[in-house]
C-alpha cells in the first residue's frame, strides 16, 4: 500500500519567524485562515487515501482467503487436496490370513480386484549381489615396537618436542597508550612446503647425534626449515613481513637459539611479547629484576632475547625412558564389544625388565576384559598385546600421534586390519604387495568398470568411503572385524545388481574370494569367502480367475492391478513350475479395502468451514452499510486519543467499506450458484443430501454450505464412489464440487494467470496481494494511491508557497508600520 506522512499542525510552530510584534496582529492565525482552503484539500485527500487503503485491505483479506482455499484443497501438492479422487477410494488395505505370514506382506493403493486378489506364497525374496572376501591375514597380537627391553629404562628413549605448536608473538608497543598497536603470532608448525610444493614434516626432536649430545648441524637444519616456514606464513607487522626483518639461527658455542635481525632492520622497534608460549622451549629465561612488560627487545644493539637464551636442545626436547613417558598415560583398548581406558604405568612404579612391565599390564588388562582374554607379553625383547582367542578383535585407539609414535603402533592398531592405517602399512594383512603400487606409490582397483584410485597413504576406511560415495559403482563396502573380511553388497536388489571386480589384481586381492569348482559347476569356497548373485523376488498370485501366476520383480515390491504389494519373507512352500504350482493353501494371503473415513471427513469438514468463512466475509462486506459519522482520523485527532480509542474508532470506520461494491456483489452471486451448477452437472440434489452436503436455507447466509457429518460418514462407508464423483467429478457427474468452486473463484483470484486469460483475477487486479509479489505494485488501487500521494505533495508545495507569500507581505507591513512609528515619534519630539 502506498503511504503518506502527516501534514502536521498549521499553527505557530509551522511558520517561520515571529509576526505581529509591531502591528499587534496574530500573524500565524491570519495566515492559517488565509491558507485554510489548501490545507483542507490536503486533509480531504489524506482521508480519501486512508479510505482507499482500507478498501485495499478488505479486498486483499478476501483474495487471500480464496488463494488459501485453492492452495489447501485444490492443489495436487497439498496433502488436503480434494480434487484427487484417490483419497475417497478404498485405499486402506488390510492383510488377511495367518498372522505368521501376514507379517511378511504390506500393501498400498487401490484396485478393483482387491477382493479377489490373493498371494498364495512367496517363493523367494529379492536379494542383492554379495561378495564376502577371503579371510585376511590376522594375528593374535599387536606389537608395540617402541616398548622394548632396550628402551624401557633408557633416559633418552622417548624424545618429545616442547616447541611444536607453541607460539612467538611479535608486536609494536605504544608508550603513550601503554598497549600494543599491532601484533603478529608465529606458531611453530608441524610441516612446511619444499621447493616442489610438497609438504615436509618438521621433526623437532631430531637434534641429537649418535653420541647422545646436541648436534649443531642438525639444529641448523631445523632453523633453516623454521625460516622457510616463517616466510611461508606471510606474517606482517605494518609494512614489514616478519621474514624480511628476522631470521632464526643457532649459536653452537653457547648452545642457544637465536632471533637475529637482518641487514637494514638492526634498529627495529618490533619486540617479542613476554607472554609468548614458546619462550621457555627456546631456552629463554628473563633476567632477574628485568621488566619485559613492554616487550623483549630484538634490536641488534640490544637483543635481550639472544642475551638471555641458552641450552636450546635440553629446553626444546624432553627426553625420557619408556617407563617415564608412559607414567600416568591412559590408552583405549577395545575387545569383545567393550572399550576400556587402561593406565599403562601408574605414578611411582618402576620395572626391572620388560617382563616385569608386561606382568603389571596383564594384571590391568585382565581386570578390564577378563582372565586370559587380553594380555601383555615380552617377546624377543618387544612388548606385545595378545588375545586369547585369535578370532576376537583387539584394537588400540589413541588420537594423539605423538603417543602412537612413542608406543610404536599405528592409528587404530588391531590384530586384524587397522582401518585407520594406510594400505601400505596393512599390505601384508591385505594380501597386497609392492607390485600393486606404481613407482610413486599410487594404485587403483576396479569395481563394475569404475576405477577407484588410491595412494600408499590411503587408509582402508578412506578406500571404503570412496567406494561407498561413488554412485556409479553401485556397491557398498564394509568390514567384518570378527572374521577379518570385507563385504561388498550391490545397492540394487535382483539380477540387475552386479559386482564385477574387473581384471585389475588389487581389487580381487582385497575383495575377492577363492574357490574350487566341480564338474557340475558347484563352487566350494576355500578361505571363508563367498559370492552370491542377486535374485529376483517371486510370488505366486491368484487373480480369482482360477489361474495361478508366478510374478517376478527385481525388488520386493509388486504392482498387482493397481495394488502396490511389498513382501519381506518367504512362505507358502511354493514348488513346481508354470502351470503346475503347488503351495500350502493355509498360508495364502488375501486383502480387503476400506476408505479412510476419518481422514476424508476431517478434510471435507475443514474445506466447508473455510469456504463458509469466505462466504460470510463477502456477505458481511456487501450488506453492511457504512456509518457516515465515522471516518478517517486526522493526525491532530489521533494525538488527542488513546491507542485503544483509535483502534475502536477505525474498526467502526472500516465497516461497510465494500458496501454494494460491484465486484463483490458479483462474486457473492456466483458463489450462491455453486450448488445449483453442481445439480446441473447431473448431481441430483437428493444425492447431495445423501452425502451430507447441502446449501443453507437462510437467504441471509449468502450461500453457505451445510455439512452433515453423520450422513457424510455413512456415505463414505456405503458409497465412497458416489462421494468421490460428487466432490471430484466422475461417473455421471461432469464437474465435481471442488472444480465448480475452483472455476467460480478463479476469475476473482488465482495463482496461475495462464488459466484465466493471463490475469490473476479481478480482486488481484484491483488491490493486489502479498501472496503474489508481482501484483503488489501492479494493481489499480496502488496506482490510485500513488496519484493521491503526488496530489498531496503538490498541495503541500502550494501551501508552503502561500505561507511564504503571506509571511513576506506581513514582514513588509511590519517594516512600514515600524518606519511610520519612528517618523511619528520624531515629529512628536520636534513639537515637544
Amino acid at each position: 500500500m502506498a503511504s503518506v506522512s502527516g501534514t502536521g499542525s498549521l499553527g505557530n510552530t509551522s511558520l517561520r519567524g515571529y509576526g505581529g510584534l509591531v502591528s499587534g496582529i496574530d500573524r500565524d492565525q491570519v495566515i492559517e485562515q488565509l491558507t485554510a482552503a489548501t490545507n483542507a484539500k490536503i486533509t480531504n485527500k489524506k482521508s480519501e487515501m486512508t479510505k482507499l487503503s482500507w478498501k485495499q485491505e478488505a479486498f486483499q483479506s478476501i483474495s487471500n482467503k480464496i488463494l488459501a482455499l485453492q492452495d489447501n484443497f485444490m492443489s495436487y501438492s497439498s496433502s488436503s487436496n480434494l480434487k484427487d479422487a484417490s483419497i475417497f477410494a478404498k485405499n486402506r488395505i488390510s492383510i488377511l490370513g495367518d498372522s505368521k505370514v501376514t507379517k511378511f506382506v504390506s500393501a498400498t493403493g487401490s484396485s478393483s480386484l482387491v477382493n479377489s486378489l490373493a498371494i498364495l506364497g512367496v517363493r523367494q525374496t529379492a536379494t542383492a549381489s554379495t561378495r564376502i572376501s577371503d579371510k585376511k591375514n590376522g594375528t593374535d597380537s599387536i606389537t608395540a615396537d617402541r616398548i622394548t627391553e632396550e628402551n624401557l629404562n633408557n633416559p633418552a628413549a622417548c624424545q618429545t618436542s616442547n616447541l611444536k605448536g607453541s607460539q612467538l608473538t611479535f608486536g609494536y608497543y605504544n608508550e603513550v597508550t601503554k598497549k600494543y598497536d599491532a601484533t603478529a603470532t608465529f606458531s611453530f608448525p608441524s610441516a612446511y612446503k619444499d621447493e616442489d610444493g610438497k609438504s615436509q614434516k618438521i621433526d623437532y626432536t631430531d637434534i641429537y647425534g649418535a653420541d647422545g649430545n646436541a648436534d649443531a648441524g642438525k639444529i641448523r637444519e631445523l632453523t633453516d626449515k623454521l625460516n622457510t616456514a616463517l616466510k611461508q606464513s606471510g606474517l606482517k607487522l605494518g609494512e614489514n613481513q616478519l621474514s624480511d626483518v628476522f631470521e632464526f639461527g643457532f649459536d653452537a658455542d653457547s648452545g642457544s637459539f637465536r632471533i637475529n635481525t637482518k641487514a637494514g632492520h638492526e634498529n627495529t622497534n618490533i619486540v617479542l611479547r613476554d607472554t609468548s608460549s614458546a619462550l621457555g622451549a627456546l631456552g629463554y629465561k628473563k633476567a632477574d629484576g628485568a621488566d619485559t612488560s613492554k616487550g623483549i627487545s630484538l634490536k641488534a644493539s640490544n637483543n635481550v632475547f639472544n642475551a638471555n637464551s641458552s641450552d636450546f636442545a635440553s629446553k626444546s626436547v624432553k627426553r625420557q625412558s619408556v617407563v617415564q613417558y608412559l607414567t600416568g598415560r591412559k590408552v583405549s583398548f577395545s575387545y569383545g564389544g567393550q572399550t576400556k581406558e587402561i593406565e599403562l604405568v601408574k605414578k611411582g612404579e618402576t620395572f626391572s625388565d620388560l617382563s616385569d612391565l608386561a606382568a603389571k599390564m596383564t594384571e590391568r588388562l585382565e581386570k578390564a576384559f577378563g582372565v586370559g582374554n587380553v594380555t601383555a607379553e615380552a617377546e624377543n625383547g618387544t612388548l606385545k598385546f595378545k588375545v586369547g582367542d585369535s578370532s576376537q578383535s583387539l584394537t588400540i585407539n589413541e588420537s594423539d600421534p605423538e603417543v602412537r609414535s612413542m608406543l610404536g603402533i599405528l592409528n587404530g592398531a588391531s590384530n586384524k586390519l587397522s582401518l585407520n592405517a594406510s594400505l601400505w602399512d596393512n599390505k601384508e594383512k591385505l594380501g597386497l604387495d609392492a607390485g600393486d603400487f606404481d613407482s610413486d606409490g599410487n594404485g587403483y582397483i576396479e569395481i563394475n568398470k569404475t576405477k577407484i584410485k588410491f595412494t600408499k597413504n590411503t587408509t582402508i576406511n578412506e578406500l571404503m568411503d570412496k567406494i561407498n560415495n561413488n554412485k556409479e559403482i553401485g556397491v557398498k563396502a564394509s568390514y567384518l572385524s570378527t572374521t577379518n573380511q570385507f563385504v561388498l553388497v550391490a545397492d540394487e536388489t535382483g539380477k540387475r545388481g552386479e559386482i564385477d571386480l574387473g581384471a585389475n589384481g588389487a581389487g580381487e586381492k582385497l575383495f575377492g574370494c577363492t574357490y574350487t569348482e566341480d564338474g557340475n559347476g558347484k563352487r566350494t569356497y576355500t578361505n571363508g569367502g563367498s559370492s552370491e548373485d542377486g535374485k529376483n523376488a517371486q510370488i505366486l498370485v491368484s487373480y480369482g480367475n482360477g489361474i495361478n501366476t508366478m510374478v517376478e520383480s527385481l525388488s520386493n515390491s509388486f504392482d498387482l492391478a493397481g495394488l502396490r504389494v511389498t513382501v519381506s519373507g518367504e512362505f507358502g512352500d511354493v514348488e513346481g513350475s508354470e502351470g503346475n504350482w503347488s503351495y500350502d493353501k493355509s498360508q495364502a494371503v488375501t486383502f480387503s479395502a476400506s476408505a479412510d473415513i476419518d481422514g476424508v471427513t476431517e478434510k471435507v469438514k475443514k474445506f466447508i468451514e473455510d469456504y463458509n468463512a469466505l462466504v460470510e466475509e463477502i456477505n458481511t462486506q456487501i450488506t453492511t452499510k457504512p456509518d457516515s459519522s465515522y471516518g478517517p482520523l486526522t493526525d491532530e485527532q489521533k494525538d488527542e486519543m488513546s491507542e485503544t480509542s483509535i483502534e475502536n474508532w477505525e474498526k467502526k470506520a472500516k465497516q461497510g467499506i465494500l458496501f454494494n461494491d460491484t465486484t463483490m456483489r458479483e462474486l457473492s452471486m456466483d458463489m450462491q450458484g455453486v450448488l445449483t451448477e453442481l445439480v446441473g452437472s447431473v448431481a441430483n440434489y437428493a444425492d447431495l443430501e445423501d452425502i451430507g452436503i447441502t446449501i443453507s436455507t437462510d437467504y441471509k447466509d449468502g450461500g453457505k454450505l451445510v455439512f452433515n457429518e453423520s450422513a457424510f460418514r455413512t456415505a463414505m462407508t456405503d458409497e465412497p464412489d458416489k462421494v468421490s464423483n460428487i466432490i471430484t467429478g466422475g461417473g455421471d457427474v461432469k464437474k465435481g464440487l471442488t472444480k465448480i468452486i475452483e472455476d467460480t473463484l478463479t476469475p476473482y483470484a488465482n495463482r496461475y494467470p495462464e488459466r484465466n486469460g493471463g490475469s490473476y483475477g479481478r480482486l488481484i487486479a484491483e488491490a493486489g496481494s502479498e501472496k503474489l509479489p508481482l501484483s503488489v505494485q501492479n494493481n489499480q488501487i496502488y496506482r490510485e494511491l500513488k496519484e493521491m500521494e503526488e496530489a498531496i505533495e503538490k498541495f503541500r508545495l502550494q501551501l508552503k508557497s502561500e505561507q511564504d507569500r503571506y509571511i513576506n507581505q506581513f514582514t513588509r507591513m511590519e517594516t512600514m508600520i515600524n518606519q511610520m512609528n519612528a517618523q511619528a515619534s520624531y515629529l512628536s519630539q520636534l513639537q515637544g
